[in-house]
């Protein structure tokens, strides 16, 4: 299963363009992958070829992320913007509905859609992640969008998170990008899963690399969800949720546990490994899980 060919398709979304990639039959059952902050379509990349044959999968970069083009500079990138993106991905695809298999943020997206347009997804699968990853206290709403907004200002006055000239690299090597990429995620990743994500997400120029994500993605949003309101959006959602969790990942703690008992019908699994687990030996059981669930067996 291991051979199964990845397709590169483009997918234009008439203003800007989205990269994808696809495994399995175009006929199968329709899955759409969405990765988390930062990451890109090559997060699946362990995962996709264990899949069984009946499963289409389609992963795709979120604009501003891999190969995906920037939005222009008067658009933003609010998980809002991200689910209206892929509600109309979906309609492109020719889809009438679909699963999303969905990592980090990637769950925050699916629960907005299968949250307020519950015909549209039929199952959901979120590995490490339990819906909006970054939300704000009602009364820090005022003083976040001041904050917001110096940041950007100062970042693009001091030409900080690669708000510099698209000629000046940030890395004299591609292992230098793996070692940044490996101690400034989101929790722990190994150098194999690094190198995985940075293939995508890494230009080549004159005098080294510099990353092709938008630097905008790095700051903070002039607005983010509250928790009641990321848990409104979990507790609409009517479909079947399979949630993956690594032991050491981000929810070990016992972070937002609470949004767990706002599903309706979720079966939740633990597994050894970090944030990205479905990028190191996690994945093997995750890819079982995954085809077990989309083909009701769980």
């Amino acid at each position: 299963m291991e051979t199964v060919e990845c397709i590169e398709e483009i997918i234009d979304m008439d203003d800007f363009k989205i990269a994808s990639k696809r495994w399995g039959n175009p006929n199968g059952i329709p899955v759409l992958a969405l990765h988390g902050w930062l990451d890109n379509a090559n997060t699946f990349d362990k995962i996709a070829p264990l899949l069984s044959d009946n499963i289409y999968l389609v992963a795709i970069d979120l604009a501003g992320h891999g190969l995906s083009d920037h939005r222009t500079s008067d658009a933003s990138y609010y998980l809002w913007d991200y689910a209206l993106d892929v509600i109309r991905i979906i309609e492109k695809l020719g889809w009438k509905k679909c699963a999303i298999l969905a990592h980090s943020m990637g769950t925050g997206i699916a629960s907005i859609i299968a949250g307020a347009m519950p015909k549209m997804i039929t199952k959901l699968i979120w590995i490490d992640g339990l819906g909006a990853p970054f939300v704000i206290e009602e009364d820090e709403i005022v003083s976040g969008f001041r904050k917001s907004v110096q940041q950007l200002k100062m970042a693009k006055k001091t030409r900080l998170y690669g708000f510099s000239n698209s000629d000046e690299a940030y890395f004299k090597t591609k292992e230098e990008a793996i070692q940044d990429r490996m101690n400034s995620v989101i929790g722990k990743i190994s150098h194999e899963a690094s190198s995985c994500l940075v293939e995508r997400s890494l230009l080549p120029i004159s005098g080294g690399f510099r990353w092709t994500y938008d630097p905008r993605i790095v700051l903070s949003e002039c607005y983010r969800m509250t928790e009641s309101q990321a848990q409104l959006f979990i507790k609409n959602i009517q479909c079947k949720t399979l949630i993956i969790l690594g032991e050491q990942g981000l929810f070990s703690n016992g972070m937002f546990t609470s949004r767990i008992k706002q599903f309706k019908d979720a079966e939740v699994h633990w597994i050894s490994g970090g944030h990205h687990l479905h990028l190191e030996e996690a994945h093997k059981p995750i890819s079982k899980f995954i085809n077990n669930f989309l083909n009701n067996k769980l």
